[in-house]
């Protein structure tokens, strides 16, 4: 009766039966057995007085297990999202009954029909959109619960932005952003009526993911190049960096065996020993020259500060990129490698676009 089902008292010890006392931690559990054997009509706030009185507790002592008391009836009317005329008036009799602040129960039943709203705003947001039934039985639900209309905004403002937070992060987990995953989150965030609001260095990240997108995509950006370039050649990236290629070095290492002195007269001597010198001989990596990598649509070019160098597509047989830089390597030819920073990931997805394009 009431939401409320009967429990049983604990058990009194030998001291307590000894002393003729009462365990205190049963007065609640007497009352609350009241609440669920006697209908709410029929209950006073005598009733609940006696049971504090015999129990020797204050209604100061039980005022926190009072009002779990009511948030457990709260619970029991708004079981099906709904609080009707009735369970108004119950609820307004059980404050009465128990004997609570309206300031005490009057914030409990906020807590409590905020959180069904809550409860039932993400059930509805769960697939990130809002149809017209949807915010018609949210709406109704607010009304009925009489919520403060800040109280909602609030509640809602905070789901929804979620929502779409989460779905923004889905996006971008790849680090890219493609149109169609932007008109999703902007259909997503025009039926939710909120935005998300991202920094300035947010913005510029993203920009960086839509354009691997459309690179991927094939769509590669136009960029201005510093060089005159042949007709119908566009330049798609720039990257300053060294150019180095592989050369061979020999190096000479001496070694001296035993050696010593022999005093032939005053202020002469004579030095013997062993000297043996070894070529050593390896690859090592040379600076060339300095300047920009240029992509274009046909070619490789290398605009240094001593010379200028470039290379066919064509003649581009592979190329291996490193978190510095990228290796060329063509069909004839010192392999080149031009090393500096940038967008290393860009400048791969371009040189495999373009590449591509070239076969």
């Amino acid at each position: 009766m009431n939401g409320f089902d009967t429990i049983s008292l604990d058990e009194v010890g030998l001291v307590d039966r000894l002393l003729r006392r009462k365990p205190r931690g049963n007065a609640l559990k007497e009352i609350h057995n009241l609440l669920a054997t006697t209908a709410l009509p029929d209950l006073t706030a005598a009733d609940v007085e006696n049971v504090l009185s015999a129990y020797e507790v204050s209604r100061t002592q039980a005022r926190d297990g009072l009002l779990e008391l009511y948030r457990a009836a709260v619970e029991f009317r708004l079981r099906d999202r709904h609080l009707s005329d009735e369970d108004v008036a119950d609820l307004r009799r059980l404050r009465y009954v128990l004997g609570l602040d309206d300031d005490d129960a009057g914030s409990l039943e906020r807590e409590q029909l905020r959180s069904v709203y809550r409860h039932q705003l993400k059930s509805a947001l769960a697939d990130g959109v809002l149809s017209a039934e949807e915010k018609a039985d949210l709406a109704a639900m607010v009304a009925n619960f009489r919520l403060p209309e800040d109280v909602r905004l609030a509640v809602y403002k905070e789901e929804a932005e979620s929502v779409i937070q989460q779905a923004f992060s889905t996006a971008i987990a790849d680090q890219r952003l493609t149109d169609e995953e932007e008109r999703r989150l902007a259909l997503m965030s025009q039926n939710l009526g909120v935005a998300i609001a991202q920094s300035a260095d947010a913005q510029r990240q993203l920009e960086r993911f839509r354009l691997l997108a459309q690179v991927e995509n094939g769509q590669l950006p136009d960029v201005q190049s510093p060089l005159i370039l042949q007709r119908g050649e566009r330049c798609h990236a720039r990257f300053t960096c060294a150019l180095h290629e592989m050369r061979t070095v020999t190096k000479a290492v001496s070694y001296h065996g035993p050696a010593g002195r022999i005093r032939i007269m005053k202020g002469l001597s004579w030095r013997y020993g062993y000297v043996n010198v070894n070529r050593i001989t390896k690859e090592e990596l040379k600076l060339i020259d300095t300047g920009e990598l240029l992509v274009t649509n046909k070619r490789l070019l290398f605009n240094g500060a001593k010379r200028n160098t470039n290379v066919p597509l064509k003649r581009v047989v592979h190329f291996t990129m490193y978190k510095d830089g990228v290796q060329i390597e063509k069909d004839s030819g010192r392999d080149q490698f031009f090393i500096g920073s940038g967008d290393i990931e860009l400048l791969g997805l371009i040189l495999e676009g373009v590449l591509g394009m070239s076969r």
